[in-house]
């Protein structure tokens, strides 16, 4: 029997592909864009064209399948999709490993994502089927690659949004491998896993990490998180997207995600991947801005 992956072309999708297909699983992925998915996904996945969103596609694709991760586009809709998608599954014997969002925003008032990611949890357990959450801290993919390093390079310079406070960031490359368990062992079944980075580290820190290895300095500003909110509002993104990451810069301004769970080494033997491994690996990779060895990662 194989395994089902929703969402598999985003920041973690094609790292829970990656794992699954090196444990010898037999791997399929259900897209809305088969092209994208081929060229971003390890060979070996069979890709799936359709929209999970149709109970009909949902269910062919999930036939003869022991388990699907549940991971559906950042949006207004997120939790109507998957609540959709646990419905659809209800009559079949699968296992539904879930990946919520940040542990202490996971509430009915926390920030706009995280509100539908609790309704969606509080159905998934209600619901009798088998199922895991996983609740990654955030990603360094995200704040680090696409945010601080960009930043960093052109400007010289990161805006500090968070104080004083540190984020126990962790990278989607362990959170893909920690789904791969989920998916596959029932021991974890019925269980919420926080997954976070072995550290927690401020902005100034990761400016600094981030200066020794571009090799120039890399100074930090004073921001706040509704400085923040202007600035994404101001590159086009929607308002409710722009006030959801004014949310999140305010939890973790507040410290409330510094903490450190084992949960990552319990599930894979080891400790999760340092930031300083991760930049170090980052900017070892080739890309189109600097063929030389630079690199930047989406």
């Amino acid at each position: 029997m194989s395994v089902l992956v929703l969402g598999a072309t985003g920041t973690v999708g094609p790292h829970v592909v990656r794992a699954l297909l090196s444990r010898g699983e037999p791997t399929r992925v259900l897209t809305r864009d088969p092209r994208r998915a081929r060229e971003i996904l390890p060979a070996g996945a069979v890709v799936v064209e359709g929209d999970p969103e149709h109970d009909d596609v949902l269910l062919d694709a999930a036939a003869g399948v022991r388990a699907v991760f549940l991971l559906s586009s950042h949006g207004r809709r997120m939790a109507d999709v998957q609540l959709g998608i646990i419905r659809a599954l209800r009559r079949q014997a699968v296992r539904i490993v879930k990946l919520s969002g940040t542990s202490t925003a996971i509430t009915p008032d926390g920030p706009h994502a995280c509100r539908q990611h609790w309704e969606v949890e509080q159905v998934l357990a209600a619901s009798g089927a088998v199922h895991v959450i996983l609740r990654p801290n955030a990603f360094m993919q995200t704040l680090v690659d696409q945010t601080m390093l960009p930043a960093a390079r052109s400007g010289g310079t990161v805006p500090n949004a968070l104080g004083a406070a540190g984020l126990s960031m962790i990278s989607a490359r362990d959170v893909g491998d920690c789904a791969a368990v989920a998916l596959t062992d029932p021991r974890w079944d019925g269980q919420i896993l926080r997954l976070t980075g072995p550290r927690s580290v401020t902005v100034p820190e990761v400016a600094e990490l981030i200066s020794v290895r571009i090799g120039h300095p890399v100074t930090v500003t004073v921001s706040t998180p509704a400085a923040m909110r202007r600035v994404l509002a101001d590159r086009g993104m929607p308002t409710w997207e722009a006030e959801h990451f004014e949310e999140m810069y305010r939890l973790f301004r507040s410290g409330r995600s510094e903490s450190v769970t084992d949960d990552v080494r319990r599930l894979l033997g080891h400790g999760p991947i340092d930031l300083t491994d991760h930049l170090a690996d980052l900017l070892a990779r080739p890309t189109p801005q600097n063929s030389s060895g630079d690199a930047h990662d989406a």
